[in-house]
């Protein structure tokens, strides 16, 4: 577990500018990903909206309501 422990210490020490800064460049990373496969993602929108609003209630939850 000295992996877990070494990604928490390092997660700790990100100011909120670093979060943004990792948020943005997902975001660029899915747009790009998008433009290549639009056909793709046009014809199965609902499933991708559907699997990101589930992950990202596990990570809210895991963030800010776990203790």
């Amino acid at each position: 577990m000295r992996l877990i422990e070494w990604a928490e210490g390092k997660i700790q020490k990100l100011s909120i500018w670093d979060f943004a800064v990792v948020k943005i460049a997902l975001i660029i990373f899915g747009v790009v990903i998008g433009a290549h496969m639009h056909e793709f993602v046009k014809e199965y929108l609902g499933y991708f909206v559907g699997v990101f609003i589930a992950l990202y209630a596990i990570l809210i939850y895991r963030v800010l309501l776990k203790r």
